[in-house]
């Protein structure tokens, strides 16, 4: 066994009973003894099984253990049979959700994927893909934002940047013109709330708030990957910015924080550990485009702070489980084990390897 099968067993193996919590329709968002006396598990939550397709199917290309494409495949089937009729996939935890623009959006990396795609010998995914794209691009207002769908009414969050990336991940297979773009007007329009400092105005979950590292990351990592996809320098510098920022400010205080406010004013008294591993992810990435160092080593640094992570409590629930918050009961996602979490972990350390 290899040290990154080491390393990554129990989180995996944590991951692989949240399937099975929901009789593998989907992973269960998350573990909570408090939400959950009796079981512990959340119903299962479409939007982060349909990213964590993609992590299941990285750990079955370098293990070979066959859970993880039987899991992943039925994920896909599973979001599949949550289609409404109009495209739209749902938002929420669980089978019945309202028409989501985000959670559409990340459904898409599951189903559509080039180098994934052939695992499955079917086209149902991909044309379920397609249906959602359609219905995406039928939305997008005038100026090229997403007002429908939204998570919390009346906000049209910058996170949305990753929206853009799963919709040009698809066009990768349709090779529609059309949906380029408008893709790149709807990237005109988040890159117009960049400040001057490389914050991103409206980059956390209600207008007026300090964003988590997570949805911080989730606005980064839209930017990169569309960058890279359309060739855009423009997008590319500023998740360079952005993360230089946050270089800056671990150097600064020794730690990230769990959250900042569009002033880079952060609240140190918590971290974020699905943020902190994401931003790993995302230097890893920027390394890979860019081949400056500086990158590849905060990779490294971002990931130690969380690298200890998982947890060691010999219980199904709790063994390999990744925390919300360091402490437990910090402001993100507080006293839970969310699957999401255990998915930027993996995903992090994955990338860690590669490099």
């Amino acid at each position: 066994m290899t040290t990154l099968q080491k390393d990554t067993a129990p989180t995996l193996a944590w991951l692989k009973h949240s399937f099975e919590a929901c009789d593998l329709r989907g992973s269960a968002a998350y573990y909570s003894r408090l939400r959950h006396p009796l079981c512990g598990w959340s119903a299962a939550y479409p939007e982060t099984t349909g990213y964590i397709i993609e992590t299941l199917l990285d750990y079955h290309a370098l293990t070979g253990e066959d859970w993880l494409l039987e899991y992943a495949q039925k994920s896909a089937d599973w979001i599949v049979s949550l289609q409404h009729k109009n495209g739209a996939l749902p938002g929420g935890v669980g089978e019945r959700g309202a028409p989501s623009v985000f959670n559409t959006g990340m459904m898409l990396f599951g189903l559509s994927s080039p180098q994934y795609l052939p695992l499955w010998g079917r086209g149902e995914h991909l044309a379920c893909a397609k249906k959602a794209v359609d219905w995406l691009i039928s939305i997008v207002e005038e100026d090229g934002s997403w007002k429908q769908g939204a998570y919390k009414e009346g906000f049209t969050p910058s996170y949305y940047t990753r929206v853009i990336w799963a919709v040009l991940e698809v066009n990768k297979q349709l090779q529609n013109t059309d949906i380029e773009r408008i893709m790149r007007k709807s990237l005109q329009y988040y890159k117009a709330k960049v400040t001057p400092q490389y914050s991103v105005a409206d980059w956390a979950f209600a207008k007026n708030e300090p964003a988590f590292t997570h949805t911080i990351a989730y606005t980064m990592r839209g930017f990169l990957e569309c960058g890279a996809l359309l060739g855009d320098k423009e997008s590319l510098d500023i998740a360079q910015h952005m993360a230089f920022r946050l270089i800056k400010d671990f150097d600064e205080n020794q730690k990230l924080a769990g959250t900042y406010d569009e002033n880079w004013c952060g609240d140190y008294s918590f971290v974020c550990i699905t943020g902190n591993a994401q931003l790993s992810l995302n230097c890893s990435r920027l390394f890979q485009l860019t081949d400056n160092q500086v990158f590849k080593a905060y990779a490294k640094i971002f990931f130690d702070t969380v690298r200890d992570a998982p947890s060691l409590i010999p219980m199904k629930g709790y063994r390999g489980a990744i925390a919300g918050s360091q402490p437990l009961w910090g402001a993100y996602q507080p006293m839970q084990y969310p699957n999401w979490a255990a998915k930027f972990w993996l995903d992090a350390r994955i990338y860690l390897e590669k490099l």
